[in-house]
């Protein structure tokens, strides 16, 4: 293996691993938002630590998803591009690539570069800085929108790792949603039933409100 045929190997091992763990963030994001009304009122809304986590963990995505986008990042996506163009005809790869499907690929990644910017600014100015300024800075990102960034940035990490070595990756990735939610909810029903019954001094709570709360999804 050439050193060029070295390096592209690298770079896209480490894109790939940070798109992956992007793609688990995701996912653990839309698990705390996409809750059911009912379990959010029992678990989300009573408790920060949810908040905090629902708020970090967007920060966390900001801050991997930067590492692909940041012009000064050593293995962002337009970096793999460039590299690829100069090294084409010296670069192994499985299945020929053309400097016009690569070129395309550039297109691809220009269309979805205007919330690069805002990516930066969120990251520099509020999360890995505390930057002065920072309230000055408008920026207008929603989740959406950082979804569509990361899609686009794995379908082209995926056309040019099929092209070097053959293996198509899908970053829709086996993913069983937590329960923890749906359990806490349960839980507060049963102590706050449970609170109740002892406060009007009765003796028990009747063992079937207690299954139906357990048994309901």
């Amino acid at each position: 293996m050439n050193p060029e045929t070295k390096i592209l190997k690298h770079r896209l091992e480490e894109i790939r691993n940070t798109l992956l763990e992007l793609e688990s963030i995701k996912k653990d994001i839309k698990t705390l938002i996409n809750s059911n009304e009912e379990h959010r009122k029992g678990t989300l809304s009573e408790s920060r630590f949810f908040t905090r986590l629902y708020l970090n963990y967007t920060r966390l995505f900001v801050i991997d998803i930067f590492k692909l986008t940041g012009k000064k990042e050593d293995h962002n996506i337009q970096k793999l591009l460039d590299f690829c163009k100069i090294s084409i005809r010296k670069i192994e790869w499985y299945n020929s690539i053309s400097l016009e499907k690569l070129n395309s690929l550039s297109d691809r990644l220009t269309a979805i570069s205007v919330k690069f910017e805002q990516i930066e600014g969120l990251r520099n100015k509020y999360y890995a800085h505390n930057d002065k300024k920072k309230y000055s800075f408008p920026y207008e990102l929603s989740l959406t929108d950082l979804w569509d960034v990361l899609e686009g940035l794995q379908n082209i990490f995926s056309e040019i790792n099929v092209e070097f070595d053959n293996h198509q990756w899908f970053f829709d990735i086996q993913y069983n949603s937590p329960t923890i939610l749906q359990n806490l909810s349960k839980y507060n029903k049963i102590r706050k039933l449970t609170l109740k019954e002892y406060g009007e001094n009765k003796s028990s709570v009747e063992t079937n409100k207690l299954l139906e709360i357990i048994r309901k999804k």
